[in-house]
């Protein structure tokens, strides 16, 4: 795993080994219920205890930007209490627009260089391969289609995404049933 980490610490320009990785992710449905994720991989494996989610409180409408602005604000404030210790990568379910956001909070909240910035965006074209982005480069960094190192910050994404995702359904549901019950007289 120590070598899969390095090619991802060397091809991203990072100034630390991500041993510690953490992914973010937003869910809503037109803005509806938006909520976050945020996982955690410990030497490139799930640290489960490490998962958090969120509901975003101060977003009005399908927002990603403003969402993430939030989430990771709340995120980065915690970094000094006890559990929520700054990961060496933080990385974003996201194109450039995301991963300014992010360098944004970064900056505001004085951990610039104490933690390395990315952001994972899914190839638009079909058989396109995701495309990794760091601050300050213009264009994204390629890994090779079958790269171990790829998959492993794809396998990332994804989990974010399919935690978000049962995060955000589980609200729906709870949410639709609350209200399909509210104009039940006697209930």
């Amino acid at each position: 795993e120590v070598d899969l980490l390095e090619r991802i610490k060397s091809s991203l320009h990072l100034s630390r080994l991500p041993a510690s990785i953490e992914c973010f992710d937003i869910s809503n449905t037109q803005g509806a219920t938006a909520v976050a994720s945020m996982v955690k991989f410990e030497n490139g494996a799930p640290a489960k205890d490490g998962y958090r989610k969120f509901k975003i409180k101060n977003v009005e409408g399908p927002n990603d930007y403003a969402s993430m602005y939030e989430v990771l604000s709340r995120r980065l404030t915690r970094a000094e209490q006890d559990g929520w210790e700054l990961p060496d990568l933080i990385l974003i379910d996201g194109g450039k627009g995301q991963l300014n956001i992010a360098q944004q909070v970064i900056s505001e909240i004085g951990y610039e260089g104490k933690v390395d910035l990315a952001s994972i965006a899914k190839g638009r074209e079909e058989g396109e391969s995701d495309k990794l982005y760091i601050y300050g480069r213009k264009n994204p960094i390629m890994f090779s289609k079958n790269s171990e190192a790829l998959f492993l910050l794809m396998r990332i994404r994804d989990e974010a995404h399919r935690f978000a995702i049962t995060f955000h359904k589980k609200l729906r549901g709870k949410k639709a049933l609350v209200s399909q019950l509210d104009g039940v007289p006697g209930i």
